[in-house]
């Protein structure tokens, strides 16, 4: 196997994120937060009765 430089991985610039990356992330946490959401609602008006 080969060995990791670990120092050379530390060293490496940081590149900013592309602005398609900084919507797909805006995009995946606004869906996330709406699904959660609407499950809350769900679970308030029509609760799970064992």
């Amino acid at each position: 196997m080969s060995q990791i430089d670990l120092k050379a991985e530390q060293d490496a610039a940081v590149e900013p994120l592309l602005p398609i990356e900084k919507k797909l992330i805006g995009w995946s946490l606004g869906i996330g937060i709406v699904f959660l959401i609407v499950l809350i609602a769900i679970n308030h008006f029509l609760p799970i009765k064992i």
